[in-house]
């Protein structure tokens, strides 16, 4: 674990320490601090943007850049479609991919890979990052007993990774000659789809939906992380590290 001392990562920590003080400080002031995070959050995306000449979602750091934001306009929506107050919540969840931002990934910029130049290249991985938010937080929700919300939020889920599937497929038989190719993100990416597919569409008591939900979850972070990241795991995604 590392502190990052230029600009960026000075950002990035403080985004953090905004993320654990909307958890703890008590309502309405932890609004404040919560909502400090999207202008933040934006400034960040950015600056990386312009350092590294891209949109920034090459790795896995990158990608990260984008959760921030994405789970205070959450938290926006909330409010405004059923006042749902989500602060704690969103701010838990912001403050576990905002700390390796700060402390655990690389954050060197580097090129992007001549396969990633391509207009798919954004909706791919953008709609991608709105599923896993969107997913991780009907887990969330649905452990706090909100089950109406927690359904919404896996059917929005749903939707983003049934596009960014097609999208994928799309772009690898454009990029590669072929629709599928067994890689293993495409398997475990899959295998996401199918556990929220069965939450969604087969009928069961409350056990049942947190069960797969938490799969899905637990599914979630094994494709950002392990299968990402694992040499044990190359494949044609093996380009989109930390």
């Amino acid at each position: 674990m590392t502190l990052k001392t230029d600009t960026l990562g000075l950002l990035l920590t403080l985004q953090v320490a905004f993320a654990a003080i909307s958890i703890f400080l008590p309502k309405p002031a932890n609004k404040w601090t919560w909502r400090a995070i999207l202008p933040l959050a934006l400034t960040i995306l950015t600056m990386r943007w312009w350092q590294v000449d891209h949109p920034p979602m090459r790795n896995l750091f990158e990608a990260f850049l984008w959760l921030p934001p994405l789970l205070t306009g959450m938290t926006f929506y909330s409010q405004w479609r059923d006042r749902t107050d989500t602060t704690r919540l969103d701010a838990a969840l912001c403050f576990l991919v905002a700390f390796p931002l700060a402390f655990v990934f690389d954050a060197a910029p580097g090129r992007l890979p001549p396969v990633l130049q391509s207009p798919l290249f954004v909706p791919h991985v953008l709609g991608y990052m709105i599923s896993y938010v969107l997913l991780t937080r009907a887990f969330a929700l649905e452990c706090l007993k909100q089950s109406d919300a927690a359904r919404e939020n896996a059917a929005w889920g749903f939707a983003c990774i049934s596009l960014s599937l097609a999208l994928g497929s799309y772009w690898g038989n454009e990029a590669w000659g072929a629709y599928w190719q067994w890689d293993p993100k495409e398997q475990w990416s899959l295998a996401t789809w199918c556990v929220y597919a069965a939450y969604l569409h087969l009928p069961g008591r409350r056990k049942w939906r947190i069960t797969l939900l938490g799969v899905g979850v637990l599914f979630i972070v094994l494709t950002v992380t392990w299968i990402n990241l694992s040499k044990l795991f190359s494949g044609m995604h093996s380009y989109a590290g930390v």
